[in-house]
């Protein structure tokens, strides 16, 4: 098994098997983050050209890294802000109707439900079985569905679904598809031009290994194009024209995703840094860091003690992400476990009452060991 360790931390004594929460940076992004901070020290360095270059060499590092043109890649400080771009500026009028997946995580329900006051018809998809499947989406779909809207990897259950069966089932029906593909993007690879989906959105702190508040969204052209949603950043409408002419007002209609980045788009701090985590899991490659993750996972299940725990995520190889839930037999001691864990220095999530782990690149086998020998030896 290849080891990327070296290119993170130092964690000292410290494991960190939590990254559906929180990534690690890798140190080319803290080098980054050093450059980033002497440009405010320096501000005479902060030539007008930094300013341009910034987010354009980020949208490049996330075009490649999804397939895409940087042209379509929308900045943003979450996986939220897509989301709500969606909500508030795809034409939708009374009666229409926008499919949800209940039981997803908040960030993918919350900002549809406010348009029922406008009539929008916002109904939840329960799936029959662990994971949405094309059946599920055909038999919710009406003649008035416009949107699908669902989280491609679930982080409470581990589970994905069949994105490319699900797209094609969308398309043959004339309803866009709308992905969170956050939990999945960088443990993973995501092609857009491989997937039938018509936008994506995505945080940037997790598996992409960014700083907080990043993320970003893609949407097609003819999407982009269709919105109708007032965001006029002074930066973006001011376009190619130089600082000394900054007075001569003209609303830019035609910029494409750049219209509806994130204001305050040359974010030195965050997207400095990011950049270069984009571009060094690009450069290792998602399939490898794919493989990587998946002989963690199988070592953590195959360790596990079962007497003690059951496995609530997936355990085939092909149904595998790197996102790990269980529980004890007895579930009332699993909060105990979660602080019996942090106290032997092992970080992960308590999530809906179970205990999630979420190994990526930086993890190594050791790492696993530590855990299942903390898990296996746990007395009440």
């Amino acid at each position: 098994m290849k080891s990327f360790v070296d290119d993170f931390g130092p964690f000292h004594d410290k494991t960190w098997i939590n990254a559906s929460s929180i990534g690690a940076m890798p140190r080319v992004a803290l080098k980054a983050a050093e450059e980033a901070i002497k440009l405010n020290l320096q501000p005479y360095r902060l030539s007008e050209a930094v300013f341009v270059e910034a987010p354009k060499n980020l949208k490049t590092a996330l075009g490649n890294l999804i397939g895409a043109p940087e042209e379509e890649i929308i900045l943003g400080n979450s996986a939220t802000y897509g989301i709500h771009l969606w909500a508030n500026g795809i034409p939708l009028k009374k009666g229409d109707e926008v499919l949800l997946v209940k039981g997803d995580f908040p960030a993918s329900i919350l900002s549809w439900l406010y348009l029922r006051k406008r009539g929008i018809v916002v109904r939840e998809i329960e799936p029959e079985g662990t994971v949405l499947d094309v059946t599920d989406v055909t038999k919710a779909i009406t003649p008035a569905t416009k949107i699908l809207n669902a989280t491609w990897v679930d982080s409470f259950t581990g589970y994905q679904f069949d994105a490319k069966a699900i797209g094609k089932a969308c398309y043959e029906h004339n309803v866009l598809f709308l992905l969170n593909v956050t939990q999945g993007l960088g443990g993973q690879p995501f092609n857009v031009s491989k997937h039938p989906v018509d936008a994506i959105t995505c945080t940037g702190y997790k598996w992409l290994c960014g700083p907080y508040g990043t993320g970003f969204a893609w949407m097609k052209r003819d999407l982009i194009d269709t919105l109708e949603y007032n965001q006029t950043y002074w930066l973006a409408m001011q376009g190619d024209r130089e600082m000394d002419k900054m007075r001569e007002y003209q609303v830019r209609t035609q910029i494409g995703a750049a219209q509806y980045d994130v204001f305050g788009t040359a974010n030195f701090f965050n997207f400095l840094p990011w950049t270069e985590s984009i571009k060094y899991l690009h450069n290792q490659g998602l399939d490898n860091i794919k493989d990587h993750n998946a002989k963690l996972v199988n070592q953590f299940l195959s360790g596990l003690d079962s007497g003690k725990y059951t496995i609530h995520s997936p355990q085939e190889n092909d149904e595998l992400t790197a996102i790990i839930l269980i529980s004890h037999r007895e579930p009332e001691r699993n909060k105990a476990i979660f602080k019996h864990l942090q106290e032997e220095k092992i970080f992960i999530a308590f999530r809906e009452g179970l205990l999630r782990f979420s190994p990526h690149l930086y993890n190594t086998p050791k790492d696993i060991d530590k855990a299942l020998t903390v898990l296996n030896n746990f007395k009440p």
